[in-house]
């Protein structure tokens, strides 16, 4: 059940803290669910395609049991749970810390983002999670650069901190013994360790800890896509309410 544990750690405190007064996430739930459900439908279907191709795939030791369209449950679960808990996040910064504090750096963040995606997809070109998970990251970083959305610089401000907390959750994830994997170790190589494991043919075979950094750029598309939606969302509630109010 270690897998069902991880998606439970991660969404418990969020959501209990979601009636917060000042953040009172709970209100952006209208916005939050459809987009989540948006996003989610476009990675499942991503996984499924991943799995069965054997880029990756998942430990049964650490599983209920419950697969859902060749995915355990737990699976389908990460990609509410994890959302969930970065959103809720941003919205927390967003609510105490009423400056943008990364305002003026921002645009120069999501062009080294770019870049670095970009140089990814090209170096790494046919090893699947890196080629596809860099190279659709580097598409919204293009829109991003383009349309400069006024959030921005609060997103990468959520990134940033949440990377912490990312790092060691999918750390569990992938096998994590921080007495056996210094930082950028080879990481682990048993996949009886892992509760997620990959394949090295299809990443960079970086590590940080145990997880692969191609997480790193996968978790910051899963985010940004949720963020985003959400966002776009909510102002066009907020437009229908002004017109209604008028």
């Amino acid at each position: 059940m270690l897998y069902l544990i991880v998606n439970l750690l991660v969404l418990l405190p969020p959501l209990a803290l979601s009636f917060d007064k000042k953040v009172h996430f709970v209100s952006l739930w209208r916005s939050f669910w459809p987009a989540n459900l948006l996003v989610l439908a476009g990675f499942v279907a991503w996984d499924v395609a991943f799995t069965e191709m054997g880029v990756w795939g998942f430990n049964e030791a650490y599983l209920i049991g419950v697969d859902i369209a060749g995915l355990p449950l737990e699976e389908w679960l990460f990609f509410v749970t994890v959302p969930y808990s970065c959103t809720f996040t941003y919205a927390t910064l967003r609510a105490y810390i009423r400056r943008d504090v990364m305002l003026n750096v921002s645009q120069a963040l999501t062009f080294v983002a770019w870049v670095t995606c970009v140089w990814l997809t090209v170096v790494f070109s046919g090893h699947l999670y890196t080629q596809w998970a860099a190279g659709l990251t580097a598409v919204w970083l293009t829109w991003a650069l383009v349309f400069t959305p006024a959030w921005i610089g609060r997103f990468w401000l959520a990134y940033l901190v949440l990377l912490v907390p990312f790092v060691a959750s999918n750390g569990v994830l992938t096998g994590i013994t921080f007495w056996d994997y210094p930082f950028l170790h080879a990481g682990a190589d048993q996949i009886s360790d892992q509760i997620v494991w990959y394949s090295p043919l299809h990443n960079t075979g970086w590590r940080m800890f145990s997880m692969p950094v191609d997480d790193l750029v996968y978790g910051f598309l899963l985010i940004a896509l949720n963020i985003g939606l959400m966002e776009r969302l909510e102002r066009r509630h907020q437009r229908k309410a002004a017109l209604t109010a008028r």
